[in-house]
């Protein structure tokens, strides 16, 4: 199992995605995302939601594999 993040990276394109949305669709979409990013818990969404959260998986799971291979041991 993978350890936990303390931090992610939150682009700007994510927030315009997600702005125009009702309060309660961005906290749903909101914990979606920090919780896959951080906690690596996949979220069950429906409707926009999933769309909006099938746009934004692939950068969020390729910051998870730079942040995983930084773990990695450097060989020289």
């Amino acid at each position: 199992m993978e350890e936990k993040r303390d931090s992610m990276i939150f682009y700007r394109s994510f927030y315009e995605a997600v702005k125009e949305l009702s309060k309660e669709q961005q906290g749903e979409i909101y914990n979606a995302i920090f919780s896959y990013g951080l906690d690596f818990t996949e979220p069950n969404l429906n409707g926009v939601l999933k769309t909006i959260w099938t746009l934004m998986k692939p950068q969020i799971d390729a910051n998870i594999r730079r942040f995983n291979n930084g773990k990695k041991e450097k060989i020289k």
